[in-house]
């Protein structure tokens, strides 16, 4: 590690860091969605007029407001934690380049975990999806509809309202889901990293099974090229067959997690 004398950045031990934000992340939208399901309703107010019913009402949507501006706000410091680590650590590398040292790794290798963020419900998206295709290579790489088919037929999230769901491409899909928190509950899933990687190695605490990854080169300004699926077998990506997703030098990643 190239020092300045002044002070020292570990990219890993910061990497763990964003790995324990992304946690409190979750939990954040779990007590999001646990605070929305304690209505009461205002009828149960009548004995004692409208006025403490409209009190509440009011008190619990400052509440649901208030969390999700933190969630936001952990969402984006998360993302911004991320983005200077990894400037961090390419700067250090050429820096040691240029004094002839080697360059280091650039975690490009699929990595898995399972830690403490992993969710049962994991297991289930990924059997799904690669039993739909077990053995064959994907010629449909871009497929919204077999993912959200793998999340339904695991029994994950609320999915009265599929139809809403965009899935004319990977591009329209994600602006949905990143369009509110509320999209993602009702998919069944929350987004846990959102960033550019090199590969999967480069997500904080690694990818995990059942994981709904999106992997966005940037070949084209309405999201050509772009590829989704679902991690399954040790990091390998699945969408109606094994995807072999191109990363080139660098692609926007983005991760989503069933809950």
């Amino acid at each position: 590690m190239v020092s300045t004398g002044q002070y020292d950045v570990t990219p890993e031990a910061v990497r763990s860091i964003v790995g324990n934000v992304g946690g409190i992340i979750m939990q954040t939208m779990n007590s999001v969605l646990a605070l929305e399901s304690m209505i009461v309703a205002p009828t149960s107010f009548a004995t004692i007029g409208s006025a403490v019913a409209s009190a509440n009402t009011q008190m619990q949507n400052q509440q649901v407001t208030a969390m999700r501006s933190l969630l936001t706000l952990l969402q984006q410091v998360n993302n911004m934690v991320k983005s200077s680590v990894d400037a961090y650590d390419s700067a250090d590398q050429a820096v040691a380049t240029g004094y002839g040292g080697q360059p280091g790794a650039t975690g490009t290798t699929p990595t898995t975990s399972t830690g403490l963020w992993s969710s049962p419900a994991g297991a289930q998206v990924a059997g799904q999806a690669v039993a739909a295709g077990t053995g064959t290579t994907s010629t449909q790489p871009g497929s919204v509809s077999n993912v959200v088919g793998y999340l339904t037929a695991a029994g994950v999230g609320n999915h009265t309202g599929a139809a809403a769901v965009p899935t004319s491409s990977p591009h329209d899909f994600v602006s949905w889901l990143d369009a509110s928190p509320d999209n993602q509950a009702g998919l069944g899933v929350i987004g846990v990293y959102s960033g550019t990687a090199r590969g999967f190695g480069d997500v904080p605490g690694g990818v995990h099974d059942g994981d709904m990854v999106v992997i966005d080169p940037g070949t084209g300004t309405s999201g050509a090229g772009t590829v989704l699926g679902v991690i399954g077998n040790s990091g390998r990506l699945y969408n109606n067959g094994l995807v072999q997703p191109d990363f080139g030098d660098v692609a926007t990643l983005r991760v989503y997690r069933p809950m």
